[in-house]
């Protein structure tokens, strides 16, 4: 599927559940506007959604200020060895406590499922894969698994309370600062890098799943549909989408296997959001801020491939941004322009170079003639086109899209090095064999190869080294 198509399906299942359940089909019959494959596509996910056993969507978490006045739920009862305070909240299937430890003398989120759906095999298990996932996770930005009891029949999660706020509350506030934002997302990154170590894939990250305590720290929990590589039974069928469409990648919406790349996509919206306020398919929605901006954009990708490969590649970018914030390095954007100017003109130069030598190239192939002649010639078209098109797209980049660019370089690298090398190759090897019969020829094929080399390992490096202050290269 292409992106055009993924942007305009997703927007379109988003936007179907804005509408009245009773009212969605029509809606997207309407919305659709005779596009068949596209209507189908939005109404499986839909159906899908509708249909699946979500869990407990209420997190562990309470600000205690928002029960000021408010007449605890439970408040007394005892389960086990825990007195419930009160009731945190409930989603579709399941109740969170706050309570107490009476052995311990500590306060406790305690999950259940709710009472009608106590008797589900399915849940039961589902919970216990929680507590299994969650447990095998030891670091301070995830939320610390006390224990699994079964109580009389029942069965419950007790687990680290956080007195605080969940990051859905800071962002519905409105932008948040970038660097706080890139704070929170060094955290959550964190909190992955530990899970995914551990073999364990969160599927369901988003502000509702990240806690901010009181005292500032941040926690990642509900792992209710984690993915565990070291159990084998699976819980959702084969095609079933699970998690928050909102903040799927194609890959898991789609129904499809979710790797640790799907964690990777839905921190970069988290991300997005937290620079924006708003969803990144949110119709009319902000640009995004300079800052972080190219780190996101890459965690969201549409190909896996495309993303960050692991949470601890995430966690070194966010870390890099934080020592040299994008914000600060904008006020030198005066005393860049100019470098940056040169680096773009170097681009559309050489891919001007590179066009204009395809012709003298055909002359030298009726000259050499054979096979050596056409080997010559399609060598050096296929750099040529390679980097005319991979130059040039830099260049547009650079221009309109520069929050991009850190990315597109590092797809382009690799073949633009390549190209420059057969170019310069073919064109020396080319002007060697016409020097005997064209010496004018051969003169300019071998003086612009020695050129493309020189700029292959002298002027590319500097020019960049000047631009982004890198090292060198691409």
């Amino acid at each position: 599927m292409k992106r055009e198509q993924w942007d305009r399906l997703k927007t379109l299942f988003t936007g179907a559940l804005e509408q009245p359940a009773d009212e969605r089909q029509a809606w997207l019959r309407q919305q659709a506007g005779g596009d068949e494959m596209l209507l189908r596509e939005a109404a499986a996910l839909l159906q899908a959604h509708e249909t699946a056993d979500g869990f407990l969507d209420t997190p562990a978490t309470i600000d205690l200020a928002d029960f000021a006045g408010v007449e605890e739920r439970g408040g007394g009862t005892r389960i086990g060895s825990y007195e419930i305070e009160c009731e945190i909240g409930r989603g579709g299937m399941g109740i969170v406590y706050c309570a107490r430890d009476v052995r311990l003398g500590r306060r406790v989120a305690l999950k259940a499922l709710s009472p009608v759906h106590e008797a589900n095999v399915r849940l039961r298990e589902r919970l216990r894969r929680e507590a299994r996932a969650a447990a095998t996770i030891a670091h301070p930005s995830v939320a610390t698994i006390y224990a699994l009891e079964e109580i009389d029949g029942h069965l419950f999660i007790a687990s680290e309370f956080v007195e605080g706020h969940t990051l859905r509350t800071e962002i519905e506030r409105g932008p948040l600062d970038p660097r706080r934002a890139v704070a929170i997302a060094i955290d959550i990154a964190r909190a992955l890098c530990a899970a995914h170590e551990v073999g364990v894939v969160h599927r369901d990250l988003k502000p509702e799943n990240v806690l901010i305590a009181t005292g500032g720290a941040v926690k990642v929990v509900d792992f209710g549909i984690a993915q565990v590589e070291s159990l084998n039974t699976r819980l959702t069928r084969p095609g079933d989408a699970v998690g928050t469409p909102a903040y799927m990648p194609p890959e898991q919406l789609l129904g499809g296997e979710a790797d640790a790349r799907a964690d990777i996509y839905a921190l970069g919206v988290v991300l997005s959001e937290m620079l924006t306020g708003q969803h990144p398919l949110a119709p009319g929605r902000r640009a995004m801020p300079a800052s972080a901006s190219e780190i996101a954009w890459r965690c969201m990708q549409m190909d896996p491939k495309d993303r960050y490969q692991t949470a601890r590649e995430v966690l070194e970018a966010l870390e890099r941004e934080r020592q040299h914030p994008h914000y600060l390095r904008a006020q030198a954007s005066v005393a860049d322009a100019s470098a940056r100017w040169w680096w773009e003109f170097h681009q559309s130069a050489v891919a001007i170079v590179y066009a204009v030598m395809v012709w003298p190239t055909w002359i030298a192939r009726t000259v050499i003639g054979g096979r050596e002649g056409n080997a010559v010639f399609v060598a050096v078209l296929a750099a040529a086109i390679v980097a005319v098109t991979l130059r040039l797209h830099l260049w547009f980049t650079s221009r309109f899209y520069p929050a991009e660019l850190a990315w597109a370089r590092g797809r382009a690298m690799g073949w633009v090095l390549g190209s420059d090398a057969l170019f310069a190759t073919a064109l020396v090897v080319g002007g060697g064999f016409v020097g005997d019969v064209r010496p004018g020829l051969a003169v300019l094929e071998i003086a612009v190869g020695i050129a493309a080399a020189s700029a292959f390992a002298l002027v590319e490096p500097a020019t960049t080294r000047a631009a982004f202050r890198t090292s060198g290269g691409l």
